[in-house]
C-alpha cells in the first residue's frame, strides 16, 4: 500500500507539473517525443512514472505515424504498378522497335534483284563485274571495228587501185583497138588500091 501512495504522489505532482508542458512537444519527431516523455518521467523504484497525457499523445503521434508510413506504403506499391506497367510498355515498344530496325537494317544492307535478295556487297560485285564484261565486249568490238575499217580502207585502196589500173587498161586497149583499126583500115585502103 505504501508503494501505491508514493506512485500516486508521484503521478500527481508529475501532473501538476506536465499539465503546463502537455503541449510542448506534441509535434516534434516520434523519436523527439519518446526523449521528451522519457525526460520528462519520474522515476519510481526501478520503474518510471509516465504522465497519461504524454502517453495518449504519444501514442496518437504513433498511430498518426503509422497510418501515414502504411498510405505511403499503398502510394509506393500503387507507383511501382504503375512503373512496372510503363516498364513493360517501354520494353514491348523497345522489342517492335528492336525488330523494326533489324527489318530496315536487313532491307538496307540488301537489294532485291530478280526476286532474290542480295548482299550490297553481292550486288556491287555483279554490277561491276557486268559493267567489266561490258566494257571488254566494247574494247573488243572497238577493236574489231577499228581492224574492219582498216581492211575496208585497204581494199577502197586496192579497188581504186585497180579501177585506175582497169582505166588504164581500158584507155590502153582502146588506143590499140584504135591503132589496129587504122592498121587495118590502111590495110584495106592499100588492098583496095
Amino acid at each position: 500500500m505504501k508503494n501505491y501512495i508514493v506512485f500516486l504522489l508521484i503521478s500527481i505532482t508529475s501532473l501538476a507539473f506536465a499539465q503546463e508542458n502537455s503541449q510542448g512537444k506534441s509535434n516534434g519527431t516520434l523519436n523527439e517525443q519518446f526523449d521528451y516523455v522519457m525526460q520528462k518521467s519520474n522515476n519510481f523504484q526501478e520503474y518510471k512514472v509516465v504522465k497519461k497525457d504524454y502517453l495518449l499523445q504519444l501514442k496518437k503521434s504513433s498511430t498518426d505515424s503509422v497510418r501515414q508510413y502504411q498510405k505511403e506504403l499503398v502510394d509506393l506499391k500503387k507507383q511501382k504498378e504503375s512503373h512496372q506497367a510503363i516498364v513493360s510498355k517501354l520494353n514491348d515498344t523497345l522489342k517492335t522497335t528492336q525488330a523494326n530496325l533489324n527489318e530496315l537494317q536487313t532491307a538496307q544492307n540488301n537489294v532485291d534483284l530478280f526476286g532474290t535478295t542480295m548482299s550490297k556487297t553481292n550486288y556491287n560485285y555483279l554490277m561491276w563485274g557486268i559493267v567489266s564484261v561490258l566494257g571488254l565486249v566494247l574494247l573488243l568490238l572497238f577493236v574489231q571495228l577499228k581492224s574492219a575499217k582498216s581492211v575496208a580502207n585497204e581494199q577502197k585502196s586496192h579497188a581504186e587501185k585497180l579501177e585506175t589500173d582497169f582505166e588504164d587498161y581500158k584507155h590502153k586497149a582502146l588506143e590499140k583497138e584504135q591503132k589496129l583499126g587504122r592498121q587495118l583500115q590502111d590495110e584495106i585502103n592499100k588492098n583496095r588500091l
